[in-house]
């Protein structure tokens, strides 16, 4: 029989491109989403839409009953406040951990996709890996970190496995293409680190190299990767942000004509201003405060070793060559 999987976060560039990936698998795939959550994103993908919420329980009850799998990317990755952060990231979290528990207490696997913040930054140009006590650094960090808590809280009761990437970046994506949006215009505004180097550095990692991360923690046995094991997955190597735009510069096949070094009270300055206009105007802006403390950190970086050993994860995009992808796609697809 054909294995079932529910997928949340379905709308978004990693859910759908997760989905694509699932296909390939021949699994079929239930795609969890709000009644007014769109499907533009997910093209071609073969998937059968349920219509749910991470805060209603009945709907999350129905949405697993009749699954294999559980991959849960849904979550807020920018919010207003920190209580709506948690509400989404953890509280959505332990609700569908739940409705597994009673519904589906013979999951194959449960994948939450978390992230690099809910660990923190390292203290030193030394990638992080999955024995270091994690240090977030700001609410959303946080609330990726409790979202994991919750998951795990069940670990012994159906296998569970947690993925962490750094920056994610490939077609369809909003938040990278606002930067090569910013290079293609010939600006390229390079964030200054306070180390030696005066650089900042950053692992990434493109969405076809992290689906394939996620497709094999979710399809490992229970021998090969038993419950609660988590993964950063990621590329092979790390970057500085100047070599992350330099990436874009050289796919975009332009020459930035205005090079703007960002040094740390600037990027401060900025946060603090978008705050209090974000008050005054009752929204939120993507810089803020909590975001801020995020960008101050010069060291973002994870290795990937244990997802290779014992997952045998192999990335097929190094950056040269996942940018290219990532800006022939915003081409082609009229986004540039």
């Amino acid at each position: 029989m054909q294995s079932r999987a529910l997928v949340t976060g379905a709308s978004g560039f990693i859910g759908s491109t997760l989905i694509e990936h699932l296909n390939q698998k021949g699994i079929e795939v239930h795609a969890l989403m709000r009644k007014t959550s769109s499907s533009s994103n997910l093209g071609q993908a073969r998937f059968q839409r349920v219509d749910g919420d991470l805060g209603d329980l009945d709907s999350l009850r129905k949405a697993v009953r009749e699954v294999d799998y559980v991959f849960h990317l849904a979550g807020a990755t920018a919010a207003p406040d920190r209580e709506s952060y948690f509400r989404h990231n953890a509280e959505g979290t332990r609700l569908l951990a739940q409705a597994v528990a009673e519904e589906r207490p013979g999951l194959n696997r449960f994948v939450y996709v978390s992230s690099l913040a809910a660990a923190g930054p390292s203290p030193e140009r030394a990638p992080r890996d999955e024995t270091h006590e994690e240090r977030p650094v700001s609410s959303y960090g946080e609330s990726k970190l409790q979202g994991e808590k919750e998951i795990l809280r069940h670990k012994e009761a159906f296998p569970v496995s947690i993925v962490r990437p750094p920056i994610v970046y490939g077609p369809r994506d909003k938040g990278v293409f606002v930067i090569i949006q910013t290079v293609s215009r010939g600006i390229m505004p390079v964030l200054l680190g306070s180390g030696p180097d005066g650089q900042k550095h950053y692992s990434v990692v493109h969405s076809e190299d992290l689906c394939q991360g996620i497709v094999l923690a979710g399809l490992a046995s229970r021998e090969e990767v038993p419950s609660g094991e988590k993964f950063y997955i990621s590329s092979d190597e790390t970057h500085s942000y100047a070599e992350f735009l330099g990436s874009m510069a050289t796919a975009l096949q332009c020459k930035p004509f205005l090079r703007l070094p960002v040094p740390k009270f600037a990027v401060t300055a900025a946060g603090y201003g978008a705050h209090f206009a974000g008050k005054l105007a009752g929204r939120s802006f993507p810089l803020n405060l909590d975001k801020l403390n995020e960008i101050l950190p010069d060291y973002w970086i994870c290795t990937n070793r244990k997802a290779k050993e014992k997952l045998g994860f192999r990335p097929q995009y190094d950056l040269s060559v996942g940018m290219a992808h990532a800006v022939g796609w915003y081409r082609k697809n009229g986004w540039l």
